[in-house]
C-alpha cells in the first residue's frame, strides 16, 4: 500500500506506464477506491460535474481510497475556488477540472489547489489526507507535493490554446474530454474522427513538451483506442462506474445464457 498515492502516481506518468482509473458517479460506499485498486487501478473521479454526489460521502470515499494506495481525484462542477477548496481539503487529493479553455483559466485553478507559498488554497483545521498524527503545517507541505492538478481539454479553444496552457506553471496534466469534445466539433459520438485524433495528438505533443502527463476519456469501444495510447494518452477514464457494472452484468448473462443453450 502506498500511503502518498500523488507520488506514486507521478512516477508511473514519469515512466509513461498506464494510469487506470473510473469515474465514480452512483458509487456510495467507502469501498468503491480498495474494490477499484484490488483490481489494478490506479485512481478513480468523484464526479460533482455528472453525478448527484454528496460531500459527505465524498470525503469518506477519498480518505478510503487513499489508505489503500488509489489517488481519488474529484472532478469540480466549476472552477469556483470555494467548491475546490471544499473538495481538496475533505479528502480529495487532486482534481480534473473541466472546461478549461484559456492559460489564465489553468493559472486560476492551479493557484486554488495548492496552499501558500504555492498557492492560495484556504488552510483548514486539520487536513486528514495523511493520518492524524502529523501538525497542520507538515500535513499542508506534504500535500502541496502530492496534489495532482489535471485540466481537462474539452472545445476547440482549449485546442487552440493548449500550448500556452500546458506551460502553465502548476498544472500537472493534460485530458481530453472526449465526449464534450466531439460535441463542440460537431461530430457526436464520433471517436473515430480525424479531427479527434488530431486534437489527442496536439495535446500529446504539448504535454510532453512542458513536462506534463495526458489522458482521456469517452470512447466504450477498443478500436480507437489504439491510436490514442500512440499518441501518448497514459492517463486513461476507462468507464464509469455505471458502464462497468453494466458490462460485467452482461457479459454474465451472455454467458449463463449460452452455458443453458449448450447442456440442452
Amino acid at each position: 500500500m502506498s500511503p502518498r498515492p500523488g507520488t506514486a502516481f507521478r512516477a508511473r506518468m514519469r515512466a509513461g506506464e498506464l494510469a487506470l482509473g473510473s469515474n465514480l458517479r452512483i458509487s456510495r460506499s467507502a469501498e468503491a477506491g480498495p474494490i477499484l485498486a484490488a483490481c489494478g487501478f490506479h485512481w478513480a473521479m468523484i464526479d460533482f460535474e455528472h453525478s448527484p454526489a454528496s460531500p459527505h460521502l465524498a470525503h469518506d470515499i477519498a480518505l478510503s481510497a487513499i489508505r489503500a494506495g488509489l489517488l481519488p481525484l474529484a472532478r469540480p462542477s466549476s472552477h469556483d475556488p470555494r467548491e475546490i477548496a471544499g473538495l481538496l481539503t475533505n479528502g480529495a487529493l487532486g482534481l480534473v477540472v473541466p472546461h478549461v479553455d484559456t492559460p489564465e483559466q489553468a493559472a486560476a485553478v492551479a493557484r486554488s489547489a495548492r496552499f501558500a507559498p504555492r498557492g492560495n488554497l484556504s488552510v483548514p483545521g486539520t487536513l486528514a489526507h495523511f493520518g492524524y498524527d502529523k501538525g497542520l503545517a507538515e500535513a499542508c507541505a506534504i500535500f502541496n507535493e502530492e496534489v495532482v492538478i489535471v485540466v481537462m481539454i474539452e472545445s476547440r479553444t482549449a485546442v487552440a490554446n493548449v500550448e500556452a496552457i500546458a506551460a502553465t506553471p502548476g498544472i500537472d496534466g493534460l485530458f481530453i474530454g472526449g465526449s464534450d469534445l466531439l460535441w463542440d466539433l460537431g461530430l457526436p459520438g464520433r471517436y473515430d474522427a480525424p479531427e479527434l485524433l488530431d486534437a489527442v495528438q496536439r495535446t500529446g505533443t504539448a504535454a510532453r513538451r512542458h513536462g506534463l502527463f495526458a489522458g482521456m476519456g469517452g470512447p466504450k469501444e477498443e478500436g480507437p483506442w489504439h491510436g490514442f495510447l500512440r499518441a501518448g494518452m497514459r492517463m486513461i477514464l476507462t468507464e464509469n462506474d455505471i458502464t462497468l457494472m453494466m458490462r460485467g452484468a452482461r457479459d454474465r448473462r451472455c454467458f449463463f445464457e449460452g452455458a443453458l443453450a449448450a447442456s440442452a
